[in-house]
């Protein structure tokens, strides 16, 4: 399923990469003012997003609402339920250009919490607050939680310390000198898998989960044209965190996530996709949790790691892990940051592949957000008291500033 959702992301980074490269011959050629440059950003974002949401979804693409049903085998992150101690309102007439916006990307769930009051709560026919979809990357920034409590809890002594401490197959090799925080950010230096156009390449093998997936892990050579000091983002890269928070718990994953942050956030059961029946997790994707299990940890975030008075992550830890890294101003701990305007972001510093849209700068400076395919999002702000959780169907046209600008505009 993986593999066709990057065959997906090739198209969309393609038609991005041909409109940001005409933007940049104008300003090369002409050093336009900053409200030219800013038109005409703006005017490539337009086109992209009409081609895209013109463009036709290539045949075999799931349905992300199916996922429950689709991913096999499947483990469980087991909840302890119990209502969220928020108020909840009816806003949506407040808040119906947002709803609207929402309506048109074909979303599934948008939940809006703001100054301390679940503002909106809109289930999209025929789905209901129990849908459980595809979450995409949104389950990498769940991992990075888990580092931080980790490293709370003493199983990790530092982010600074080298990945080879935590795992013997690297513990004498250059690799293992990698230090954790670059595993975090995503400047790992390990050469990324590649896709060959078939089934049959390392990348296609370790998202199906062909053949031995930590053969293909621990087999992938330093880079000799990405550093630690790039950015390159990676599932890969992801999945040696879940191996490192196993080892250094001494536990699986599901039952650390669990026992750490699932039920002390009071969320209902998950369920995770599998690379084995017997456990190892996709970290990198598929986290299958309801709608108000997202919002629970958009307010972990908005609250520096405290949820309904208890504080699960040392705050100290969320500044760390929230902090813009040496490789990207808008990216911490796996978590994503809404630091510097990019009209089409990139997921690694030479610009190539899947890019995502932003018609304009966030209206605040303080966006901390999940990020998953096709516009997965939890966006949080400190300054707005706002949560937003967006679930629903892939989007190349998502436009990454539009719903929380929309909601933090809304008239009073």
């Amino acid at each position: 399923m993986t593999y066709r959702f990057t065959q997906l992301k090739i198209i969309a980074g393609s038609l991005a990469i041909s409109l940001a490269g005409a933007g940049c011959t104008s300003l090369l050629n002409d050093s336009p003012s900053a409200e030219t440059q800013s038109v005409e950003a703006q005017a490539n974002v337009d086109e992209a997003q009409k081609q895209a949401s013109a463009a036709p979804v290539p045949p075999g693409v799931p349905d992300f609402s199916t996922a429950l049903e689709r991913h096999s085998p499947l483990g469980t992150i087991n909840g302890d339920h119990r209502p969220l101690a928020v108020e909840v309102l009816s806003a949506e007439e407040r808040f119906s250009d947002a709803i609207s916006y929402a309506a048109a990307m074909d979303s599934y769930a948008l939940l809006i919490w703001k100054n301390g009051q679940l503002q909106v709560e809109k289930y999209f026919e025929p789905h209901t607050k129990d849908i459980r979809s595809e979450s995409a990357s949104m389950h990498k920034s769940v991992v990075g939680l888990l580092i931080a409590s980790a490293i709370a809890d003493g199983l990790i002594e530092s982010a600074d310390d080298s990945i080879g401490k935590y795992l013997a197959r690297w513990e004498n090799d250059p690799r293992g000198d990698i230090p954790l925080r670059n595993l975090l950010t995503m400047s790992s230096g390990l050469e990324p898998l590649i896709y060959d156009g078939s089934g049959q390449s390392e990348a296609a093998k370790f998202n199906a989960g062909i053949g031995d997936v930590r053969d293909i892990i621990f087999t992938r050579p330093l880079s000799d044209n990405i550093s630690t000091e790039t950015f390159y983002y990676s599932g890969l890269v992801t999945q040696l965190l879940v191996l490192i928070l196993e080892e250094a718990s001494g536990k699986p994953y599901a039952d650390y996530l669990s026992e750490r942050l699932w039920a002390p956030l009071g969320a209902e059961d998950a369920s995770v996709w599998l690379y084995e029946e017997d456990g190892f997790p996709r970290g990198h994707t598929a986290l299958l949790a309801r709608p108000r299990d997202w919002l629970r940890l958009g307010l972990l975030i908005k609250d520096q790691g405290k949820f309904e008075g208890e504080q699960l992550i040392p705050e100290a830890l969320m500044e760390a892990a929230t902090t813009p890294s040496a490789a990207n101003a808008n990216y911490g701990w796996q978590i994503w940051l809404g630091n510097e305007y990019q009209d089409m972001r990139f997921y690694n510093d030479a610009k190539i592949g899947p890019s995502v849209l932003a018609s304009e700068p966030y209206a605040v400076d303080d966006i901390v957000f999940f990020d998953g395919f096709g516009g997965q999002r939890v966006y949080t702000s400190r300054s707005e008291n706002l949560v937003i959780v967006r679930l629903g169907a892939l989007r190349f046209d998502w436009d990454d500033a539009r719903l929380p600008n929309l909601v933090i505009g809304a008239p009073e």
